[in-house]
């Protein structure tokens, strides 16, 4: 893994490295009513302000504070009675569990929007004033700071993500959706000892079989093109390479590999050869054709170019062409790390 990040950091490569240990949470908005403050504030909250005292809640008894929870908020009659285990078990998550660097997820009024965030504090309190109230601010003291990144509408929602939103806690643990939640916010990313290329295909219409399956193949007959750095007379194979496919028009298809080196690469070659860092050219020399390979950019893909062996100038314009036409029909968007990196 060090010479791989290494490799990354020579060549400019602009891939997202997520931490292995990063977890991830789902945190409710009061049915969406703090929504708002919570996203355009930078926050998130969690209520029962009567037990905001930090270190006298990490250093007593369970019992003591459930039997606490369980005076203070006795119900009124006719009213449910309170789980003190459950707030307990809630609070306790808010300031203990969660870490700074930790992914959280809020939900908008009806769940029509998620946003998707980083923590980046670690549990502070503050003071909640009566005009805050009376202003129907959020009333909760326990925060914590989060830089939000992206918003998605739930209709576009990965819907593997779909059953996470069921759940009805203040906080979840949406571990188990890491995957899901990662593909969502990033297209070009390293987690662990793999690397994830994802393509997400933006045609609303029906796909037939025959376009998804050329375009698949397209992309890979680059893998036997692209030399291993750590082994530069070995090329990769297209075996190399897993396929995930949740293309429900529209959706996407993510490309894993095991060997990072293989996809890190592939995400560069694709970008770099759809969008003009290649250019073919035609010589005519003794009456006979030939078709020449020019790198047009400098910088990023003229780095990355000495990984591919170019030797077969015919193929890659074949590849290319066939992208093109194939990328059009799914209406099919490549990484914006690497296609915001090419405009520069």
């Amino acid at each position: 893994m060090e010479k791989l990040l290494q490799f990354i950091q020579e060549n400019e490569i602009p891939i997202v490295i997520i931490p292995e240990d990063r977890k991830y949470w789902l945190v409710r908005t009061q049915s969406g009513e703090f929504y708002d403050e919570f996203f355009h504030d930078g926050f998130i909250g969690i209520g029962w302000n009567e037990f905001s005292d930090i270190d006298k809640f990490k250093n007593s008894d369970k019992d003591e504070i459930t039997d606490l929870i369980s005076i203070t908020y006795k119900p009124e009659e006719g009213q449910k009675p309170p789980q003190p285990g459950r707030i307990y078990g809630q609070i306790y998550r808010f300031l203990f569990e969660l870490k700074v660097n930790d992914i959280v997820m809020i939900p908008s009024n009806n769940s029509s929007h998620i946003s998707f965030g980083i923590i980046e504090s670690d549990t502070y309190i503050e003071e909640i004033t009566e005009t805050a109230v009376d202003m129907g601010l959020c009333s909760f003291a326990k925060r914590r700071k989060v830089n939000w990144i992206k918003t998605v509408q739930r209709d576009r929602l990965d819907p593997y993500l779909y059953r996470m939103m069921q759940a009805h806690q203040a906080i979840s643990n949406a571990n188990d959706y890491a995957n899901y939640i990662d593909r969502t916010l990033h297209s070009y990313y390293i987690k662990g000892e793999k690397a994830h290329l994802v393509v997400n295909v933006k045609q609303e219409n029906q796909i037939s079989a025959v376009d998804m399956i050329t375009y698949v193949s397209t992309l890979l007959d680059l893998v036997p093109l692209i030399e291993n750095p750590e082994s530069p007379d070995e090329t990769f194979k297209k075996e190399d390479v897993d396929l995930k496919l949740n293309v429900q028009s529209p959706g996407l298809m993510e490309f894993i590999s095991n060997l990072p080196y293989v996809v890190t690469i592939l995400g560069l070659v694709i970008v770099g050869l759809v969008g003009g860092s290649f250019k073919f050219k035609n010589t005519n020399a003794k009456k006979e054709s030939s078709n020449e390979l020019e790198l047009q950019s400098e910088g990023l893909f003229e780095k990355i170019f000495k990984f591919v062996k170019h030797k077969d100038e015919q193929k890659l314009k074949e590849i290319k062409q066939q992208h093109i036409i194939y990328k059009d029909k799914l209406k099919a968007e490549l990484p914006k790390e690497l296609t915001e990196k090419l405009d520069q």
